[in-house]
């Protein structure tokens, strides 16, 4: 997978196809609720019916990755630049990632277990930082 890509930098573009799924699925979402007479305008005034919940925390759960994306971009591209990638820095990202993923339904369910999840994914960020620092 990628040539010569390290696992955290072919876990970083995967981090990004995330994102664009995510996107992807709140867009179907907001299609159904809004309509496409409002979703293909450019929204100018609010729309005419309110979301649905689940509309709603698609969209905040979408946002919240969009959040700690640069986050996770620096530190695993801060390792790769630095060369001090390594077993642990590989290891964060995919716990990032897989929190990531598992953040998703989390939030989509109203599941508590979210602030956990997000908590994972936000240490091994830092995980991966202090990889580089120590």
């Amino acid at each position: 997978m990628g040539g010569d890509l390290t696992i955290e930098l072919t876990v970083l573009v995967l981090a990004v196809l995330l994102a664009y799924a995510q996107l992807t699925i709140y867009a179907i979402y907001a299609n159904r609720d809004y309509g496409p007479d409002y979703t293909m305008s450019p929204r100018d005034s609010a729309p005419a019916r309110p979301a649905s919940v689940m509309t709603g925390r698609l969209r905040r759960a979408y946002e919240n990755h969009l959040e700690s994306l640069p986050w996770f971009a620096i530190a695993v591209l801060v390792a790769q630049v630095s060369g001090t990638t390594s077993w642990i820095t590989a290891a964060a990202s995919l716990i990032y990632l897989a929190a990531r993923i598992v953040y998703i339904p989390c939030y989509a369910l109203g599941w508590r277990l979210r602030s956990l999840v997000w908590s994972v994914a936000a240490l091994a960020i830092l995980v991966i930082l202090g990889d580089i620092l120590i």
